[in-house]
Parts: C-alpha cells; sequence; structure tokens
C-alpha cells in the first residue's frame, strides 16, 4: 500500500515509494530505495522535506508515533570506538597498487567532467568500483593514496582534486568504523562533490587575485549546480546530493548555500568538508603554492569550533596524524628527516634520517621506527636544509 508520512515517522527498512522533493523549480531524480540508516533521514530534514509516500508491501510501515532518537554512529560518529592500527601493508608496497588506483580515479573523473559539460551524467557504478578499490587499499596502509595524490601538477587541481577528498573521506570512515557500504556511499559523493564547477568558468576558477563580490557569488553557484546536475544520474546514493549541496556550510551557520549550522549538517557533509579544506590548503594550484601538511592540519585545528565540528577536526588531524607521511621533522637528539610511515602512535611515526642538524651534515639514510624506539620528536623542520623542495622530496624518498 502507498501512503504519505511524516519524515519523522520513518525508521530504518521503511521503502521510500516518492521522496515529494523538488528543489528551485527542478524535481531531483532519486530512485525509490529502502531506509538503510538514520543518515538518509537526517539528510531528508535537511532538505527540509516534511512528507514522503511509503510503500508498506515493499518494507515496513512508518511508526506514527515514534520519538526521533539520533544513531550517533551513523550521524554524527563523534565519540564511537576509533582505532589507528599499524598499516597491514608497507607503504612502498601499497604505492604500487595504489598508483594504478589514482590513475584509473583521475581518468574516471576527468571524463566525467567532460561528458557533464555536455549535460551528460554517466553511471555510477564504476565510481563504486572505484570507491572500493580505494577503500581497499586504505585498508591496507592509509598512507599510499594520499601521498600520490599530493603529486600533481598545477594544472591537475581539479581532477586530483575530487579523488584525494574521496580517499580522506574514506580514511576517516575507515577511522570511525562506519559501515562498509555507507563509507562507499560517501565516498561516492565526495568524488561527484564538485561536478558543479565544470558549469564555472575558468577564468574564475584559477583567478590568481581575490575574486569580486560578483564572481564569489558566481562560484558559490557550483554547489547548487552540482545538485541540479546530479539529479540527471541514475543511482546516485541521498548522501551525494547532500554533499554536493551542503560540502560549504559551517558548523557556524556562516556557510553556504542555506547557512545550515551544527547537526542539522549531516555527517557526509560535515566530513567532506573538512577533507575538501585540508586538500585545497595543501595543494599546489596554477595561483598558489600548496602549504605543507602540518600547516593545513593547523588550519583545520583552528577551524575547530566555527568551520567545523570541533570534535570532527580534532578527529581529523588524529586519523591524518600529528606527523603526515612527507612531514620533516628534527628528533630530540638533533637528526632529522622525513616522514616515511605511520604507525598505531600518531605522535611516533617511522622517520628516514637524513641530517645530522648539530655538526650540519648529510647522512647517509637510514631508517627509524620512533614506535620502537626511545627516540622522539622535538620538533617539525622543513626542506630548505635538504636543499630540496617538498614534491621533490616525496619523489625522492617515497616512491617507488
Amino acid at each position: 500500500m502507498i501512503k504519505k508520512v511524516k519524515v519523522d515517522c520513518l525508521r530504518v527498512g521503511v521503502f521510500v515509494h516518492d521522496f515529494n522533493c523538488g528543489w528551485h523549480g527542478s524535481s531531483i531524480y532519486i530512485e525509490p530505495s529502502c531506509i538503510k540508516s538514520e543518515n538518509t533521514i537526517e539528510i531528508l530534514k535537511n532538505w527540509n522535506i516534511e512528507e514522503v509516500f511509503i510503500d508498506t508491501d515493499r518494507g515496513l510501515d512508518a511508526e506514527p508515533s515514534r520519538s526521533v532518537v539520533e544513531d550517533v554512529s551513523f550521524i554524527t560518529p563523534f565519540g564511537v570506538k576509533r582505532h589507528r592500527e599499524r598499516p597491514a601493508v608497507p607503504l612502498k608496497n601499497e604505492l604500487q597498487s595504489s598508483r594504478k588506483i589514482t590513475e584509473d580515479a583521475v581518468k574516471i573523473v576527468e571524463q566525467t567532467y567532460r561528458q557533464a559539460m555536455e549535460g551528460n551524467m554517466p553511471e555510477v557504478g564504476p565510481f563504486y568500483d572505484l570507491a572500493k578499490q580505494m577503500q581497499v587499499s586504505i585498508q591496507r596502509n592509509r598512507d599510499a593514496l594520499s601521498l600520490l595524490s599530493r603529486i600533481r601538477k598545477k594544472d591537475e587541481y581539479t581532477l586530483y582534486h575530487s579523488v584525494s577528498v574521496s580517499s580522506h573521506v574514506l580514511n576517516m570512515c575507515h577511522y570511525y568504523e562506519i559501515p562498509e557500504q555507507l563509507s562507499l556511499d560517501i565516498a561516492v559523493g565526495a568524488l561527484f562533490h564538485d561536478i558543479g564547477k565544470a558549469l564555472v568558468p575558468q577564468t574564475i576558477l584559477n583567478k590568481p587575485g581575490k575574486l569580486t563580490e560578483a564572481e564569489f557569488d558566481e562560484m558559490k553557484r557550483h554547489a547548487e549546480l552540482s545538485m541540479d546536475m546530479l539529479s540527471k544520474a541514475k543511482n546516485i546514493p541521498l548522501e551525494g546530493y547532500d554533499i554536493a549541496l551542503h560540502h560549504h556550510e559551517r558548523y557556524d551557520g556562516k556557510g553556504y548555500p542555506h547557512g545550515l549550522e551544527k547537526d542539522r549538517i549531516s555527517f557526509a557533509a560535515q566530513v567532506t568538508s573538512v577533507c575538501d579544506v585540508f586538500d585545497a590548503v595543501t595543494s599546489e594550484r596554477c595561483y598558489k603554492a600548496g602549504m605543507e601538511s602540518v600547516l593545513g592540519l593547523r588550519i583545520i585545528y583552528e577551524g575547530g569550533g566555527g568551520h567545523f565540528n570541533k570534535e570532527l577536526a580534532n578527529d581529523f588531524i588524529r586519523c591524518i596524524g600529528m606527523y603526515p607521511v612527507g612531514t620533516c621533522v628534527v628528533l630530540a637528539d638533533g637528526r632529522s628527516g622525513v616522514v616515511i610511515g605511520s604507525t598505531e602512535d600518531m605522535t611516533r611515526p617511522i622517520v628516514q634520517i637524513l641530517y645530522d642538524e648539530k655538526k650540519q651534515k648529510q647522512l647517509t639514510p637510514f631508517t627509524v621506527d620512533l614506535s620502537q624506539t626511545n627516540d622522539t620528536i622535538a620538533s617539525y623542520s622543513d626542506t630548505k636544509r635538504l636543499g630540496l623542495t617538498y614534491d621533490q622530496l616525496l619523489r625522492k624518498f617515497l616512491l617507488p
């Protein structure tokens, strides 16, 4: 039987026959589907959808008197079990597999942008296949994909950005122990989050100086353009629409396009926002140099409580690690080098020693696993002492 019910009465297991929604005069295409988690209901509320049509022959009935109880492990999983295990596969080994995944991902994103500019949207099946490959790589070694996404040319930002954000999102989902299917739904949404930029003039996207008010208004339209473009694609997960539309909302309500605040912003959109900002500030663009990872983490930390949920910002730092792969550090005994791997203790990574700060001389490179020794990190360093740019450092000491 088809019946109209309040969104507040939905529960996991209800089959939604029609989402009964429109956006700015155009309909959103969402496949009829079964509610798989409380997160879906939260997204509908964020979109201000009050009623939907359900099919009780294909799923459970709604609960008219249901008191809404948030499932924090799906909606805002702050406080759930977190883990940070030693990577199962050494970084140098996983880089071989993740390099092909990255190359394939960039090709798929490039093709999708080209189709989007022509007014077409592809099937999302290949994106799920890609997200699954990324997920498996991260389970083997969380550092490989994020490292490879840093190695890009200035004019490749748009293509690599979506892949990098999606990999960071999967990393966070793995950290939070989010169920596999929901993790993949969020990752696919992250891959599409900026698709609307295909319709934004390149003169605005790549402008080296500050945007005018009119140009910034045009730039901000990419969120709604992304959502409108996704409405032409079939089988996009609900998280995809939500992420596209709301990844620029801010926890303090000062974001766009709807000024949502706090937990009115779904977990999917919140976590994509953190990953989006981190990749943006650490990436080299045609009009600016990318900052080192540690400075990017500082941006995330300082944004906690304003731009981002503070606990989410801190969790992102814990997930990435205080000393991400590629970070230059100085040990307490004066030796310095570059972080080449992570361990279960984010304060004690694996370091390739390259330089003696006290004697001011280069050393024959060797590796120290700080989790297995009494050595400690005293401070961060930079690549200048090694006579290399950050990109050259990564290529020389980390890539096979």
